[in-house]
């Protein structure tokens, strides 16, 4: 994708640690302010002309209704920059947010002179935004003119998270090499159905993943008054608007598609892997949805990660993804056993499921100190391993006399289904099994005798013991044999 991306969110991540940095750099009073001014410098340098369909006022500061009308302007801006972060610069978009989530708490009626300075402040902080990137190279509308819906009617009142004209998009966050991206995740934080959490369950854990290795994508769906199924077919026009650019913008890993749900974020990925999956399209259920070429494309997803938000699924979906399960002890874990145990018996989903003590609800990218710390390494091992990435193959030299040669999969070992090469010479009388396991390098070379192997070599001593070569041996495919390249 566009490399634009990547390089101002990370000169937005090295201007914070700057900041931080010399804020505990009181030795040296003038250093430590010649050096913050220079770094607020260069990021002026960075900035772009502000391009944010802001709201203004046209009123004159002395008409008597200037201060409601700013009011209810800043408000509807704040619920708008509220979720652009990486827009603007951290430090100042901060600030913005602590002077204007306030206003959600004046009364436009009834307003005092401190309410006053308070909506001025709002505004002022605003205008002090220092945008790094064009809008429309950081928002991505996921819908055209029309998004389906479900319900025949929403209300609106201004306790709703977002402004009445929200459109559900995505904010892209980037490995630097695409060409070494593992994998491509949609990120949905929680907050039921009525916010979105995404300063504990996005901004944080988006950055984490790419330091994995993956694309993300963080999307800014539609919460109250829209219910859990409009938000599920946000979701699936997500994965399905990324497979549609993703050659446009040059994305790596798209042969590794995942979402991460957090709570009800959660809930969304489980709905849409029970209902919006494959070739399900939106007009299903809105039937004056028309779909689009977009909507052809398939909606399947190959890792669904459900944190903190586990229940069974109620569903058809002939092909599930592989399921990844974190819940701290403290939480109400049971429904994520019940999930565990259900998608356990169904063949090639591969679930995981981790307990973390001392943990509760929204440990977001890990609670510091704990172990949930480690579930997002944990999370990119799982995803290596069940798309098949992470196999150690055997590379020592085979031996000469061992001419052809196959791959199977074999389940009989306590650590799994495993990989095994296992070669042949000519005359179909010797075997040579070759595989990776137990951290190392495991070979075992033997005699065919009918459909019995006798034992010749044994390099751990184990193998052999065990009658797992036979077997082996049983569940090659006599037409798949295929030359050993040297």
């Amino acid at each position: 994708m566009k490399k634009s991306f990547a390089r101002a969110i990370g000169f937005v991540m090295a201007a914070v640690t700057l900041f931080n940095t010399c804020s505990f750099a009181a030795a040296d009073a003038p250093a430590v302010e010649e050096t913050t001014e220079k770094a607020a410098e260069e990021i002026k340098e960075q900035a772009v002309t502000p391009d944010v369909p802001y709201k203004t006022v046209e009123l004159d500061e002395n008409d008597p209704n200037y201060y409601k009308e700013l009011l209810a302007a800043e408000y509807y801006n704040y619920k708008y920059i509220r979720s652009y972060p990486t827009l603007y610069e951290n430090e100042g978009w901060a600030s913005y947010q602590g002077k204007a989530n306030i206003l959600g708490q004046i009364n436009a009626d009834e307003l005092t002179d401190s309410d006053k300075e308070k909506i001025k402040a709002a505004k002022e902080a605003r205008e002090a935004l220092v945008q790094l990137i064009p809008f429309e190279k950081e928002v991505y509308y996921i819908w055209g003119d029309y998004a389906p819906v479900i319900q025949e009617e929403h209300k609106w009142d201004d306790s709703k998270w977002d402004n009445e004209d929200f459109r559900p998009f995505l904010v892209p966050y980037l490995v630097e090499d695409q060409s070494k991206a593992k994998g491509t995740l949609l990120i949905v934080s929680g907050g039921g159905n009525q916010t979105r959490s995404n300063q504990v369950e996005g901004y944080m854990v988006c950055p984490a993943f790419v330091e994995q290795g993956y694309n993300c994508f963080l999307l800014q769906r539609r919460v109250d008054p829209y219910n859990g199924d409009e938000t599920g077919l946000d979701l699936q026009r997500s994965i399905r608007w990324i497979r549609a650019h993703a050659e446009e913008f040059g994305l790596g890993g798209m042969d590794v598609i995942g979402a991460a749900g957090f709570s009800g974020g959660g809930g969304n990925v489980r709905t849409l892997i029970s209902k919006y999956y494959g070739d399900i399209t939106p007009d299903k259920f809105d039937p004056n949805y028309k779909p689009d070429e977009i909507d052809a494309i398939n909606s399947d997803i190959d890792v669904a990660m459900i944190i903190y938000s586990g229940r069974a699924l109620e569903t058809e979906n002939p092909k599930l993804p592989h399921i990844f399960i974190a819940v701290g002890e403290d939480d109400s874990f049971d429904g994520s056993i019940e999930l565990f145990q259900q998608v356990k018996k169904i063949r090639n989903v591969n679930p995981e499921l981790h307990i973390y003590g001392q943990n509760g609800h929204g440990f977001g990218a890990g609670l510091l100190g704990t172990s949930s710390m480690l579930w997002i390494p944990s999370a990119d091992m799982y995803m290596q391993k069940v798309m098949g990435k992470a196999e150690s193959k055997f590379d020592g030299e085979i031996p000469a006399e061992y001419t052809k040669t196959q791959t199977v999969t074999y389940g009989g070992f306590p650590i799994g289904e495993t990989k095994v090469d296992v070669y042949l010479n000519d005359a179909n009388t010797m075997i040579y099994v070759a595989f990776f396991a137990w951290g190392t390098e495991q070979i075992v070379e033997g005699m065919l005798q009918g459909d019995g192997v006798i034992v010749t070599y044994d390099k751990e001593g184990y193998l052999g013991r065990n009658g797992d070569v036979p077997k082996i041996y049983a569940i090659c495919d006599p037409e798949a044999w295929v030359p050993v390249e040297r």
